[in-house]
């Protein structure tokens, strides 16, 4: 279910729930009738519930929402972050000697393309775990060369800073992973998704109490409630979807190194 929720089939589920809150208005419009003449209510109670219902589908939208907007924000912050530590851990490099220097630049600049690759295509499972396996043994090499030399010169001020940033850059990389592939909790989400379709029923049940429905109005209102639950997934829905965080700065980052 988050596979397809939050992935290349997107689309084909939103589909679905369009159909299904079409569907559900429509039958219990049609058949809701017999239900209704059970329930011993006035208007002004009938309304009551069902103004409390649309609040708490909008609360659950709204609370949504701030989940996922708060960790697509994470995620753009994530990447001005590792970039600023991948260029810092490039300056840095320069005071390694020049047998060591050549490597670990070529590595950390093989390092920032696959890590580039990783942001750019997190729904490909096998790609995504390929350059996280790549960047893990890039990170080793790296670590290798800075521990190696500051073991060798303990009081070198150059080489600590140097393993500081290097520890940024490979921190920075962890939280991205977690950040790319963990999402809004699916229950929320489902949460929210039951409670659109009960305010929905008891829309059906309202026009089967009066007579009466009307279309076109009761089209918008569906559509509505589809764009802003697909705007909530679309938040948490990490390049896949119309929302993507920017990789300019990683990407900038990049071109100005050189190996």
């Amino acid at each position: 279910m988050s596979d397809l929720i939050f992935h290349e089939h997107w689309l084909i589920f939103i589909g679905l729930v369009v159909i299904a809150l079409v569907a559900t208005l429509e039958l219990t419009y049609r058949f809701g009738g017999p239900l209704v003449l059970h329930f011993e209510t006035n208007d002004e109670m009938w309304n009551a519930i069902q103004t409390g219902l649309l609040a708490l589908v909008a609360f659950m939208l709204g609370f949504s929402f701030a989940q996922a907007q708060g960790r697509y924000d994470v995620r753009r912050q994530l990447v001005v972050k590792e970039a600023n530590a991948i260029g810092t851990t490039w300056l840095r490099s320069d005071q390694l000697p020049d047998a060591q220097r050549g490597e670990f630049k070529r590595t950390l600049y093989h390092y920032a393309t696959i890590r580039l690759l990783a942001y750019s295509a997190p729904n490909k499972v096998a790609l995504f775990d390929r350059t996280l396996n790549d960047s893990e043994r890039d990170q080793g090499t790296l670590w290798t060369i800075a521990s190696g030399n500051l073991r060798a010169h303990e009081n070198n001020l150059g080489y600590s800073l140097l393993m500081q940033t290097l520890n940024d850059t490979i921190d920075d990389a962890s939280a991205q992973r977690a950040a790319l592939t963990q999402h809004v909790p699916l229950a929320a989400v489902l949460l929210t998704l039951a409670l659109i379709f009960i305010a929905v029923f008891s829309l059906g049940l309202s026009f089967a109490r009066g007579g009466a429905r009307p279309a076109v109005f009761s089209m918008i209102y569906i559509a509505a409630l589809a764009l802003v639950f697909e705007m909530v997934l679309d938040y948490d829905r990490p390049q896949t979807g119309m929302i993507t965080v920017s990789l300019a700065p990683l990407q900038q980052q990049l071109e100005s190194m050189h190996p």
